[in-house]
């Protein structure tokens, strides 16, 4: 490991042992922003280190000539630039970055960039627009994906966290409004995984449902909790496989980490906001569940893992579990220490294996942003005393 980030693993090893704010200070250290708390030392470690994963991520993918960002390292195909699911771990870094410091540069990154995301929204889709998965899709015909709107929408949500600028609330609205009237089967119940129904998908669940809650937390307006409620009353008796967890698809039983996470946080915050004990019940069972069977080293793929982790670490902070926080920490670790190759861009496995095909074609923009996503969101939260 390179010396220069020998600081920040040492902040991430303090949080580990539960010490953080008894550790030397990184050396890198980010001002705390007017009107917050001054960040620990494992805060401002991570903080430096998902600035320097979006540095790296911004020479390295962006395309000058287009305005945006290339899926790919070195993408010459026709349509080389990033697809929602390519670019939103990139988007939640920058959410998290500017939530832990709100700078004004780093709000501005936001904005800069929720604009940017704003793009993906096709105006001709039926029955009312939603995003489609390339930047300026129009056709009503375009293939589009239910759970993308969801995690594009949940990065809106994220963005006006961050700025507190009402227009990305109404942007991830407009991804709930899609998906509810588009997505929802009226037939059988449940969330189709895109426009071409090939099955129910438990992302679309997880990503959905939400989106519905934190639009509710935010806004308080009848039409969220709504869908939420909806989409739980399908995924709670008939989305649920024998594992006791969500299933992938009705196609495939096997539970997915980055569908629970959302999904245990969702019902976690709808009892909080409710007053429903049943649902922080469930919850409590999923996340006892989930810990037993995804493990505490995660190896699934950093896109899918950087997701259940960002919202295990928002439970955190409600049910202030020390299990949580210490889980992120050491994947934070193993992919500081692993992920790496050789030009120093995280493009490898956690646990420094080269990823297959099948979950990540060479030189992906996602592969980078979502181990920086994970970065960021250790840096929102403090570290258990």
């Amino acid at each position: 490991m390179s010396d220069e980030l020998a600081p920040f693993r040492n902040a991430l090893l303090c949080a580990l042992a539960g010490a953080a704010l008894a550790c030397a200070p990184a050396s890198a250290q980010s001002p705390a922003p007017a009107g917050t708390h001054p960040l620990s030392s494992a805060q401002q470690g991570d903080l430096a280190l998902a600035e320097a994963g979006v540095a790296q991520a911004q020479r390295a993918w962006r395309d000058h000539r287009q305005g945006w960002y290339d899926a790919r390292l070195n993408d010459h195909e026709r349509y080389p630039l990033a697809t929602i699911w390519d670019i939103v771990p990139l988007f939640e870094s920058l959410d998290g970055i500017a939530i832990a410091s709100p700078t004004a540069a780093h709000r501005q990154a936001v904005t800069s960039f929720a604009l940017g995301a704003e793009r993906y929204l096709n105006r001709g889709l039926r029955p009312q627009p939603g995003y489609s998965p390339y930047p300026g899709d129009r056709e009503g015909a375009a293939e589009t994906w239910f759970d993308d709107n969801g995690w594009w929408g949940l990065a809106f949500v994220n963005a006006w966290r961050a700025t507190r600028n009402g227009r990305w609330l109404t942007d991830a609205q407009k991804a709930l409004g899609y998906v509810a009237t588009a997505g929802w089967d009226r037939a059988g119940g449940g969330l189709w995984w895109n426009t071409n129904h090939p099955y129910k998908a438990g992302a679309a669940l997880a990503s959905d449902t939400l989106l519905a809650t934190l639009l509710y937390q935010a806004s308080g307006s009848p039409y969220d909790p709504a869908q939420a409620r909806r989409f739980l009353a399908w995924g709670n008796s008939r989305g649920l496989g024998s594992q006791g967890l969500y299933v992938d698809s009705n196609l495939d039983s096997n539970p997915v980490d980055y569908i629970e996470g959302p999904m245990i946080y969702a019902q976690a915050t709808l009892c909080r906001l409710t007053g429903s004990s049943s649902e922080c019940a469930l919850a409590e069972r999923l996340k006892a569940t989930s810990l037993q069977r995804f493990g505490f080293l995660l190896d699934f793929g950093p896109q899918y893992d950087a997701i259940y982790l960002q919202w295990m670490l928002a439970l955190y902070s409600l049910d202030h579990d020390p299990t949580l926080y210490r889980m992120a920490a050491q994947n934070a670790l193993n992919a500081l220490q692993r992920a790496r190759n050789g030009q120093g861009l995280y493009l490898l496995s956690w646990n420094g294996a080269r990823l297959p095909r099948n979950i990540a074609l060479p030189g992906m923009l996602q592969t980078q942003a979502a181990t920086s996503s994970l970065f960021a969101w250790l840096a929102v939260y403090p570290p258990p005393g």
